[in-house]
């Protein structure tokens, strides 16, 4: 039986999976240096051990699927940031790490999903994307390389506007590996929830995307007190399986600020109001370390 047939058959049972916290700040926690144009894209190869150890301890916090280093290895943000030369080489390294990491932990099925981020760190958004047939093909190819690399699954993280997230999900559904939808939103001036790009609603989006492909939707990168509503609204879009994993914290790039982050006995009782509106795979995003995942684990009956 293969990994991710596994977890297919758990949520077709209707019960839960539960997914890692977040990669990146957790490397930042630890002291892994961030690039101010392509965040934590060089940690596969500046700090190896330190990207491996983050993946161990989610494992050994009990979740059920481990989320690759592959945010920022998305080829327009390598290039912004100068490192595209290694575009290859980089997502391969980060594959190979949480592979090694399972190999060293994992005492039951852990998948291990790649993670694609149709998102840019720049401060006009807009410039920090490619040309439409660019974005896809580098889209597809880390899809593909991802694939290669020996994947279980991928995820796209962070849809923040239907025309990057449609060509990212695009180029994921085209390699034939399950695929991941994580839809992120936060407020308008005026307090209106919409994605994160402010453009559309999240049911537009979803709408829009979900006509692609994808086997599962998800609120993700989005704060902790936005995610119920957030949630509720998918809940209405999404017929499939859905699953949630929140932030805690603001980002100021390049770091991650810590101030006022949920404790992971109160992102466990949130969690537990998700786990009842029908969530069925839950985890953490940004500021959500490997104490919240093993709260997560004791509490909520993963």
């Amino acid at each position: 039986m293969g990994i991710y047939t596994f977890l297919e058959q758990k949520l077709q049972a209707g019960q839960t999976v539960l997914l890692d916290g977040a990669t990146g700040t957790e490397l930042e926690k630890r002291g892994v240096p961030m690039n101010s144009r392509a965040w934590t894209a060089e940690a596969v190869f500046s700090c190896p051990e330190v990207v491996q150890a983050v993946h161990r301890d989610y494992i050994l916090a009990g979740a059920e699927v481990i989320t690759v280093n592959s945010f920022s290895l998305a080829k327009h943000m390598l290039l912004f940031a100068g490192l595209s030369g290694q575009f290859r080489q980089l997502n391969e390294a980060a594959v190979r790490l949480a592979i090694e990491a399972r190999a060293q932990a994992a005492t039951t099925p852990v998948a291990i999903a790649g993670s694609i981020a149709p998102t840019t760190f720049c401060l006009e958004p807009a410039k920090g994307y490619l040309q439409r047939a660019e974005a896809f093909a580098g889209y597809a190819e880390q899809a593909e390389i991802l694939c290669q690399a020996g994947v279980d699954l991928l995820i796209i993280e962070m849809i923040s506007d239907i025309e990057q997230g449609s060509l990212a999900v695009q180029a994921a559904c085209g390699t034939g590996l399950p695929v991941w939808l994580g839809f992120s939103c936060r407020r308008t001036a005026a307090g209106r929830l919409m994605l994160w790009d402010r453009g559309h609603t999240l049911s537009e989006g979803v709408d829009a995307i979900g006509k692609i492909g994808g086997s599962a939707a998800f609120i993700m990168h989005t704060d902790v007190v936005d995610a119920t509503l957030a949630f509720a609204e998918l809940k209405k879009a999404w017929s499939g399986t859905l699953g949630i994993y929140a932030h805690s914290g603001v980002f100021v790039m390049p770091n991650w600020q810590f101030n006022d982050v949920i404790s992971p006995e109160e992102y466990a009782l949130e969690a537990g109001v998700w786990l009842e509106m029908g969530a069925q795979i839950i985890g953490g995003c940004c500021g959500i370390g490997p104490a919240h995942i093993g709260e997560l684990k004791k509490r909520c009956g993963f």
